[in-house]
């Protein structure tokens, strides 16, 4: 009897010391709040009925990009600016309303630029004050502390990470806090990171692999990608494009020599599995917070393709996701069209997704 009591006491031990991530699927709401300052910031792109929309097709949680950085009045203090702050309010509100979990996505990056060291100053003087601002609202809202920091040595960034988290649980020690590596929040980085001694943090990875494919047509790149297309996925030799002339002599030649062993869906399980092999190591959660294919040059049912097996990988491993992104070149909507919720979504990435199709 003594013996079966304790064997039930170890199971509810367990079960709370493994807590579960509350969210499981939804999406990355962009090109609102990424602007340059508050006043480029285009109030109307988003309003509470896109929430709902959102809500309606199964999602659970959006995952909110801000240029945080850019919303304050400048050095030394870096204080939030109180007009955008009103606006982050709103959102948080809408999202609490419809029992969304709402990611606040400290976005401020641009991917040619390495993230410098003094980017501590700037974190901790921003997170201690939205801690401070949300410490009492709902559990709904969730901080993530940097979006794919990169250029930036891996035990160089895990310090400064501790010391925002730090920060902000001085004001703040409800929330949960997402977390991530260098090297652009990849997988291949987190077994670099250090784990936290913080029971409620989420570990982030993104995940856009393989990059021939998923960002053919790319001109934010290092050569730009824009005269890369129909890159089929899986690979399939007799159409294979040749490597464009801009492209030739860079790190994407040679990728595209590779692409027959990595464009197919056992080598993309394969990079997913890295993920998981650092969650089970040391028993945290994880969460894919981005993964996406830009729909500019790519083939749409094999990009479609693409998310369901995915899709259907990371869920079969218990990963909870938000794709990058709602509209967008990465988006839900049809290829050229005004994006209108519903008329406009594409259908066959809506099933891809395992998302609601809407009456």
């Amino acid at each position: 009897m003594r013996k079966g009591l304790v064997f039930l006491l170890m199971l509810c031990f367990l079960s709370i010391a493994k807590a579960q991530i509350p969210f499981q699927k939804g999406v990355n709401l962009t090109g609102w709040l990424q602007a340059r300052n508050v006043s480029s910031i285009k109030f109307g792109n988003y309003s509470k009925k896109d929430f709902s929309d959102i809500k309606s097709l199964g999602c659970d949680v959006i995952r909110l990009p801000i240029n945080l950085h850019g919303m304050t009045l400048g050095a030394p203090e870096y204080t939030i600016d109180p007009v955008f702050l009103s606006y982050l309010d709103s959102a948080i509100s809408w999202a609490e309303s419809l029992n969304l979990y709402l990611i606040i996505d400290n976005h401020s990056f641009n991917p040619s630029v390495s993230t410098s060291p003094e980017i501590e100053g700037i974190l901790l003087k921003v997170w201690p004050q939205l801690a401070e601002r949300y410490k009492n609202r709902s559990d709904f809202v969730i901080y993530e502390v940097l979006n794919e920091p990169h250029g930036i040595a891996n035990d160089i960034w895990g310090k400064i990470q501790g010391k925002v988290i730090e920060a902000i649980r001085a004001k703040d020690k409800r929330h949960t806090i997402i977390v991530g590596p260098s090297g652009f929040n990849s997988y291949n980085d987190l077994a670099q990171m250090p784990i936290y001694s913080d029971p409620n943090l989420i570990y982030t990875f993104h995940f856009y692999d393989p990059f021939m494919f998923t960002h053919q047509g790319a001109s934010w790149n290092t050569p730009s990608m824009v005269t890369l297309a129909n890159v089929p996925f899986p690979y399939v030799a007799d159409r294979m494009p040749q490597c464009p002339p801009a492209l030739k002599g860079s790190w994407m030649e040679q990728a595209l020599k590779n692409y027959p062993k990595e464009g197919n869906v056992e080598f993309v399980k394969s990079l997913i599995d890295i993920a998981v092999m650092f969650r089970d190591k040391h028993k945290v959660d994880i969460f894919c917070g981005e993964f996406g294919v830009l729909m500019d040059n790519s083939i749409d049912s094999e990009r479609v393709y693409w998310y369901k097996i995915t899709r259907e990988y990371l869920e079969g491993k218990s990963i909870p996701w938000t794709s990058w992104d709602y509209r967008g070149g990465f988006g839900i909507f049809t290829k050229g069209s005004q994006e209108q919720f519903p008329s406009d979504l594409n259908i066959p990435l809506i099933k891809a997704l395992g998302l609601t199709l809407p009456k």
